[in-house]
Formats: structure tokens, C-alpha cells, sequence
């Protein structure tokens, strides 16, 4: 193969790549989330806000997943004033247990937001299929990811998100 066929097939496979991001990236934003109250939500409307954003992925069925968000809760207020990050819990839960989704997030004070990914579309394209699942995502990217909780492990997510956030602007 001579050197502009070479250089054809990687500029080929250049534009392929960069398709296949601007196909996932305006599927990600396309991803419908249903929040405790039954409203719908788009993903793209949550994340816009801050560049930073922290993904929860957590069942019902999980107590490893209530744990982590539990854990997750005790931290957060007091790190959302200081840094400029959006937390989602996302549960991923299909028919009837997400009637439980509200009630599960009271009963624990979870004092964020908690949505459901109704048609698994979020899980399916941020490529995971146990939870936990912990993501944090920068400009669009993922930069961290963590799946399963132990105790403390939130204190590594706090530590990610510390080391990339941006202090909010005054108002």
C-alpha cells in the first residue's frame, strides 16, 4: 500500500470515528429521564448547567446502591455550595419497582435529584450493565468510573470531582 492510500484509509477511518461521536453525542442528548414526580426530563436539560456532572446508576433491589447514595448524601450538601458539579441518581428499574423510586429517595433524604431511566437508554449508551455504577462525566466525557460500592469509595468520587471542579460564579 502506497503512502496516500495509507494516508486516504486513515483520514477514512478519522471521519468514522468522528461520525460515531457526533452519533452518540446527540443520542446521549436525546435520552428521556423521568423524574419523582413522573415528569420527563431530557438528560441534556440536567447536565447543561455545569460542564461537571457525577452519575449514580443504583436499583431498587440494590442495597449496595442505596448504601452508596446514602453515603453519597451526607457529602454532597455540603460540596454542591463550593463546587460547581450536577449530581444525578439514576435508577434503572423497569416496571413496577420504580413506583418505589420516590419512596426509597425520601425514606433515605436523599437530598438530590432522583430519575429514572425508563427505556434503559442512558445505561445502554454509557456501556455498564451491574450497579452500582458511578460515572463522572467532564464536557461530555467520561473521566471516571466506578462500579460496586465499598465504604469510602464515595470519599474517591468526592476527590475526582473536587480535583475538576470549577468554583460557581458569583451571582
Amino acid at each position: 500500500m502506497n503512502v496516500s492510500n495509507k494516508i486516504s484509509c486513515l483520514l477514512g477511518f478519522f471521519f468514522i470515528g468522528l461520525l460515531a461521536g457526533v452519533r452518540a453525542q446527540t443520542s446521549l442528548d436525546s435520552v428521556q429521564l423521568r423524574n419523582v414526580k413522573g415528569k420527563m426530563v431530557s438528560y441534556s436539560s440536567l447536565t447543561h448547567q455545569s460542564p461537571l456532572v457525577m452519575v449514580c446508576f443504583w436499583s431498587i433491589n440494590s442495597e449496595s446502591s442505596i448504601r452508596e447514595l446514602t453515603a453519597i448524601n451526607q457529602r454532597y450538601a455540603k460540596l454542591k455550595q463550593p463546587l460547581n458539579f450536577t449530581l444525578l441518581a439514576i435508577c434503572v428499574d423497569e416496571g413496577n419497582l420504580l413506583n418505589h423510586m420516590r419512596n426509597t429517595a425520601l425514606q433515605n433524604e436523599w437530598t438530590f435529584e432522583v430519575y429514572a431511566d425508563i427505556d434503559g437508554e442512558l445505561q445502554h449508551a454509557f456501556h455498564f450493565t451491574n450497579v452500582p455504577q458511578s460515572l463522572i462525566v467532564n464536557k461530555g466525557e467520561i473521566v471516571y468510573q466506578q462500579s460496586g460500592f465499598e465504604p469510602g469509595s464515595e470519599n474517591y468520587l468526592f476527590s475526582k470531582i473536587q480535583s475538576l471542579a470549577t468554583p460557581p460564579r458569583p451571582r
